[in-house]
């Protein structure tokens, strides 16, 4: 048999590990995104993480039920070779722990979905300089101001923190996010009046404040919002102290199908 030269054994163990990949399945996860997980579980409380399973596997505990604790990931990046992290869903999973800074370490991830659980603290302002599309952490213990950073997710879309105990006053740059098409706020301790850059939010089609404490007068920049399908302004809950009559301006916005 012909003596195999060491460039020849090399391209055949590159070829084998080619083979090999294909009949054993997609890359793995990026090995910097599976230790950024091992410390997002931690910070959430989320005990059930195992990370000698690969996080992209799509099998348990990664991928339990796909719309309640899921990891998603994208394993077709253009001259990638590793699958990354693009969303986290954990609804209603009993976290008792905090929003975790860690996402930052996920530059993939476009979704975290952390509903209905009891996570505290504050939302971290290092979020604010992620690629998140949907943010939505609603019916948890999360306190203090949404931080101005988010105003520069130029990408999102939706913004659900309903029935927390936020409080202080919107920052204004929320008004610089040109997709938020959600923004859902109810059932909060929110003070002063709603920014007079939410004229800037064109995109925006839901906007839900009811019982979020804020005052003063519907602002009239929202008659210029075009998309806006669904606004809602009732006096429920711990009620928004919301003054004057009902602005005559609604009536330009023709897209509305709802005033509550």
């Amino acid at each position: 048999m012909k003596n195999i030269t060491p460039s020849q054994l090399l391209f055949l163990s590159l070829l084998l590990l080619c083979f090999t990949s294909l009949a054993f399945g997609q890359n793995t996860t990026h090995p910097d995104e599976v230790d950024a997980l091992k410390e997002i579980g931690k910070t959430l409380g989320n005990k059930n993480w195992d990370t000698d399973i690969d996080p992209c596997s799509n099998q348990p505990p990664w991928n339990v039920t796909p719309e309640e604790n899921s990891v998603s990931c994208n394993c077709s990046i253009p001259t990638d070779t590793f699958c990354h992290v693009v969303s986290i869903i954990l609804k209603s999973q009993n976290l008792s722990g905090t929003l975790p800074s860690e996402l930052v370490r996920l530059p993939y991830l476009q979704k975290i979905h952390l509903s209905r659980n009891y996570l505290n603290g504050t939302i971290p302002p290092q979020w604010g300089f992620m690629k998140l599309v949907n943010i939505s952490i609603l019916g948890n213990r999360i306190t203090g101001p949404i931080p101005k950073e988010l105003g520069n997710i130029s990408t999102l879309k939706v913004l659900a923190l309903e029935f927390n105990q936020l409080s202080g006053e919107l920052p204004p740059e929320l008004g610089n996010l040109p997709q938020l098409e959600r923004l859902l706020l109810t059932s909060n301790y929110f003070t002063g009046n709603l920014p007079a850059t939410f004229a800037t939010l064109t995109t925006l089609k839901h906007m839900v404040m009811y019982g979020s404490g804020f005052s003063g007068p519907i602002p009239s920049g929202i008659s210029f919002l075009n998309n806006l399908t669904d606004l809602w302004f009732p006096r429920v809950l711990r009620s928004c102290n919301l003054i004057g009559m009902v602005p005559e301006y609604l009536g330009n916005v023709t897209s509305l199908r709802s005033l509550h």
